[in-house]
């Protein structure tokens, strides 16, 4: 993987880059980033699929073996949902469960599941191994609106897979701005910790640097993904 010279990376601002995201190459894989509606689950209002926040290829790199993974909740009667994040075979078909949980959806005050962007981190725990390097991984978000369907109203997939950076890329990370980390994960192709280092400093801003939100939106439309682009960033 190409490391960008630090003096490009530097003369980089917030301002909109040129390429906000740009994938590795060979990396496309099936999935699923967005569900089929189901009637009588999904509520008025848009989008209305659950989305995964992943690039067009169905996989990104993730430079932790401990990735946070986002997705995008339509208005819906869901109560809960299923994170689950397998191992797989070659063939990519899925071997054993490396984690799952189940979490409440974040809900309005009339009940009903609000719409809006909702993540998950995989704990880094002594009883929690992460993920390997150079393995793919399936992650997998069901959502249950009827509490007897145990395999999911809505159900999105995508792949992950954890590759260290380079020398030189971990060495250049700590010597620039926050701005500028998303900037090299961006253009390094490492997509899960750009969406979480640049939604963490999206959050802190509380809409007071408007900056952030611009990238923000650049980010989603360079995936095709500018329909979320408005959506808030919800606790879980």
């Amino acid at each position: 993987m190409k490391l960008l010279p630090l003096a490009v990376v530097l003369a980089s601002s917030t301002a909109a880059l040129a390429e906000p995201y740009v994938p590795p190459a060979g990396l496309g894989t099936p999935g699923r980033r967005e569900s089929a509606g189901t009637r009588g689950c999904i509520l008025a209002g848009a989008p209305t699929e659950l989305i995964g926040l992943i690039p067009t290829e169905n996989i990104g790199l993730s430079a932790t073996p401990y990735p946070r993974f986002y997705w995008y909740m339509p208005i819906s009667q869901a109560q809960s949902f299923r994170f689950s994040l397998f191992q797989v075979d070659e063939s990519g078909a899925p071997l054993s469960i490396l984690y799952t949980t189940r979490l409440d959806v974040p809900q309005d005050e009339t009940g009903l599941g609000r719409a809006g962007i909702v993540s998950f981190e995989v704990p880094e725990t002594a009883n929690q191994p992460g993920l390997e390097p150079g393995d793919r991984y399936l992650w997998q978000i069901e959502a249950f609106c009827n509490p007897a369907n145990e395999t999911g109203d809505l159900q999105i997939s995508g792949w992950v897979e954890y590759r260290p950076p380079s020398q030189g890329l971990s060495s250049v990370l700590p010597l620039v701005s926050a701005s500028d980390q998303v900037s090299l994960y961006t253009q390094n192709g490492f997509w899960f910790d750009a969406v979480a280092q640049l939604a963490t400093l999206q959050t802190a801003a509380d809409g007071s640097d408007r900056s952030w939100a611009a990238r923000w939106s650049e980010l989603l439309e360079s995936v095709d993904l500018s329909q979320l682009d408005d959506q808030p960033l919800l606790s879980n």
